[in-house]
């Protein structure tokens, strides 16, 4: 079984979406094959990004046919939602479902954004042209998403696209299934800013750039984003002592 849903004024896209499986056998440019599999195809001339998730697990499998929007459809709905806010993701086109009579196979299908840089480029190379207006504006961006209720539990350096307008920065973030709609407290602000691996002097400078936008505290703001960048730092170090610990002992 098939379920599928396309955006409006996309329906020229039917043939593709319906058959997608197909088209995402073709040859095309591989941006990630990890986990989920993105991949750049064309479409009447037109390029499209399609990310294809991995086999669940049974209980998802089940949970995604009975109980909750699999991955492919909650990205389709938040990217939908992202836009009506004014927020910048690649236009949505479509996403599929194929059951057998669990979910078997899922597909998020976009637009190509053609963009210049992710900000993990900016945060790895401290020689990056113009770096301290695109940290600042990076600021900027993340507060209009908090502004706006939008959590995104992926905001990471490789989820955050950027490309140059003659001397302003766009940004636009993918990756968008998991995320929520919420209302924010000043803390949790700078927990959603704690993903990203940067030097202490590149996350007080983003720290205090948000809270003279924000009007919060910049002591307090260089503090709790310290604070939580830490925590989120150690977590990732202690989750790769125990993958080092599962393969010595495997």
């Amino acid at each position: 079984m098939i379920r599928y849903a396309i955006a409006p004024r996309r329906e020229a896209f039917s043939p593709f979406v319906k058959d997608i499986q197909t088209y995402f056998e073709a040859p095309g440019t591989v941006i990630t094959q990890k986990r989920n599999i993105i991949k750049i195809l064309s479409f009447m001339k037109q390029k499209v990004v399609v990310k294809s998730f991995k086999i669940p697990n049974p209980i998802n499998r089940f949970a995604y046919r009975f109980i909750r929007a699999s991955k492919a459809k909650r990205s389709f709905v938040n990217a939908t939602r992202l836009r009506e806010l004014g927020i910048s993701t690649p236009e949505p086109i479509a996403y599929v479902e194929f059951f057998t009579p669990l979910l078997e196979r899922s597909y998020y299908i976009s637009d190509y954004f053609d963009f210049d840089f992710e900000i993990r480029a900016v945060l790895k190379d401290p020689h990056f042209p113009d770096r301290e207006a695109i940290l600042r504006e990076f600021a900027h961006f993340s507060w209009q998403l908090h502004q706006k209720g939008v959590y995104h539990i992926d905001y990471s350096p490789g989820n955050v696209l950027i490309k140059k307008e003659g001397d302003r920065y766009h940004f636009s973030i993918v990756d968008v299934n998991r995320m929520k709609f919420i209302t924010y407290t000043d803390d949790l602000r700078f927990k959603n800013l704690s993903r990203f691996s940067a030097t202490q002097q590149d996350t007080d400078f983003i720290a205090k750039s948000y809270a003279q936008i924000a009007g919060i505290d910049t002591a307090y703001a260089v503090k709790t984003l310290r604070h939580y960048h830490q925590k989120h730092q150690q977590y990732l170090q202690n989750k790769k002592r125990l993958k080092k610990y599962h393969r010595t002992n495997s």
